[in-house]
Parts: structure tokens; sequence; C-alpha cells
């Protein structure tokens, strides 16, 4: 497993991961979900944003 800062063709993929934390309600007090465009601006506005990648999975 390789940990890498993201890039933009991981969006979608930590998009999702984001939208399922979100979604099970116990780890953050955010109810709204992440869009294609918000989430682009959630990550890119961090210190530091990375992924986790194995054969080219994003976890």
């Amino acid at each position: 497993m390789t940990v890498r800062k993201y890039e933009e063709k991981d969006l979608t993929a930590m998009i999702q991961i984001w939208n399922e934390v979100v979604e099970d309600g116990i780890a953050f007090p955010q109810e709204e979900l992440l869009t294609p465009e918000s989430g682009k601006a959630f990550f890119a506005g961090q210190t530091l944003s990375c992924v986790a990648e194995e054969d080219g999975k994003i976890y």
C-alpha cells in the first residue's frame, strides 16, 4: 500500500469515502454530503490531503 498526496483523479473515490463516513453519522457532525464541486474545493483547502492506494484502489 502506498500513501501519497492526492491527485485530481482520486477525487471521486475520496468524495465517496467521505460521504460514507458522513452518512454513518458517527465521526463528524457534518450532515451535508460533498458534491464533485464542493469535494474538490474541500480537499484542495486542506493543508495536506493524502490517499492510501493499493492495486489502483483508493482507501
